[in-house]
C-alpha cells in the first residue's frame, strides 16, 4: 500500500469505480450538555456508482489537496483537504477507506499525510466535520481529535448531526 498525492498521472475519473463506501451504523454520538452521548440510531451509508464518480470529479477539480492510498493501482482510501486555512486549521473535507481495507492502518497513514500537509501550510490543527457514527468518532478520538471549541458555522449548517472535531499538530 502506498500513499500518494492524487494527480492526473495516478488518478482518473474511473479511479473510484471499485471503491466501497459502505458502513452499517448502529450507534451514533450526540451532544448533550456539551458531552458526547452514545444513542441507538441505525442507518446505512453506501455510495452508488454515480456518487463515486462525483467524488472522483471532486478530487480532479483542483479545489482540494487529495492524498490517496493505492493498493497496486487501486484506490483504497482518500483524504481530501481544503487548501485554505481556517483560523490556522487545515480542514479535512472528505476521508474514507474502502470497506474491505479498513483496520489495516490505511486511515492512520492518510491522516499522517494530512498532518504533514498541514505542517507545510503552517497550520496548527486539523479540523473535521465527522460523521457521528460510533466507529468514526472512536477512530478520530484514537487519532487525537477532540470536540472543537470553535466550530466552523458552515460545517455545522451543512451537517447538523456531525461532530466538529480538531486535532492539534506539532512537528516531531
Amino acid at each position: 500500500m502506498e500513499i500518494m498525492l492524487a494527480d492526473k498521472h495516478n488518478f482518473t475519473h474511473d479511479s473510484l469505480k471499485g471503491f466501497q463506501r459502505y458502513q452499517e451504523v448502529k450507534n451514533v454520538y450526540r451532544l448533550h450538555d456539551g458531552k458526547m452521548i452514545l444513542v441507538y440510531n441505525p442507518f446505512t451509508e453506501d455510495w452508488d456508482l454515480a456518487r463515486r464518480l462525483q467524488k472522483a470529479d471532486d478530487i480532479l477539480s483542483g479545489r482540494y489537496v487529495t492524498y490517496c492510498a493505492f493498493e497496486e493501482n487501486c484506490v483504497v482510501g482518500e483524504i481530501m483537504l481544503i487548501p485554505q486555512l481556517n483560523k490556522g486549521r487545515l480542514i479535512i473535507d472528505s476521508f474514507h477507506v474502502s470497506t474491505d481495507y479498513r483496520r489495516r492502518g490505511i486511515g492512520r497513514s492518510l491522516l499522517e499525510a494530512a498532518r504533514q500537509e498541514a505542517l507545510k501550510r503552517g497550520a496548527h490543527a486539523l479540523y473535521a466535520s465527522c460523521c457521528s457514527s460510533e466507529e468514526t468518532i472512536n477512530f478520530y478520538s484514537a487519532m487525537g481529535f477532540r470536540l472543537s471549541s470553535d466550530p466552523i458555522p458552515s460545517c455545522v449548517e451543512d451537517e447538523p448531526y456531525d461532530l466538529q472535531m480538531e486535532c492539534m499538530i506539532t512537528p516531531y
